[in-house]
């Protein structure tokens, strides 16, 4: 009995031994990068753009943004895309740039056919994997974060805005 109680023994604490070092191996290696939230920096991508070329926040560097993930399918989208055409039609020369990344629709088709429906001539990225999207943590749509010229996050907002809401936005991010 004594030789298999440290046969026993042994085994449980080589297993013990796995169990240990499999969790300080992972907490150590397979770290997930978290969400940007107000005051960190905005995290860098680069997406296709729905008319070619590739956009990301690195190309827009030193300029206030406002970053939108959005849907057709979406009716708080719908409703605010209209007030964003128009708040970028009236701010871009003041150096404002607006990001509008759509969530991983297919037929491409759609994603034009709303665009062109709302006259939207801001950049539009696809997101086909849902990556990015991952990546900012944005969970219910429409998510919109406000980023200053420095590249950090002001403010996220989840859900619909108004056509002032944005202008009072955009207002403090070009103060």
């Amino acid at each position: 009995m004594g030789r298999h109680r440290k046969r026993i023994q042994a085994s449980i604490f080589f297993f013990v031994l796995l169990v240990v070092g499999y969790t300080v191996t992972t907490s150590v290696f397979d770290r997930k990068e978290t969400p940007p939230s107000v005051g960190d920096p905005v995290a860098a991508f680069s997406l296709e753009t729905l008319n070619g070329g590739t956009l990301g926040p690195d190309d827009f560097k030193g300029q206030p943004m406002v970053i939108n993930f959005w849907g057709t399918f979406c009716p708080p989208c719908v409703e605010e895309t209209p007030a964003l055409q128009r708040m970028y039609d009236k701010y871009k020369d003041q150096g404002i740039v607006i990001l509008g990344i759509n969530l991983g629709e297919k037929p491409i088709v759609r994603i034009q056919n709303f665009t062109e429906r709302f006259g939207v001539t801001y950049p539009i990225l696809l997101d086909p994997d849902l990556e990015i999207r991952d990546r900012y943590g944005v969970r219910s749509y429409p998510t919109t974060f406000f980023v200053d010229e420095s590249g950090r996050v002001v403010e996220v907002k989840v859900g619909g805005m108004s056509e002032g809401y944005i202008e009072s936005r955009i207002l403090r991010l070009l103060q």
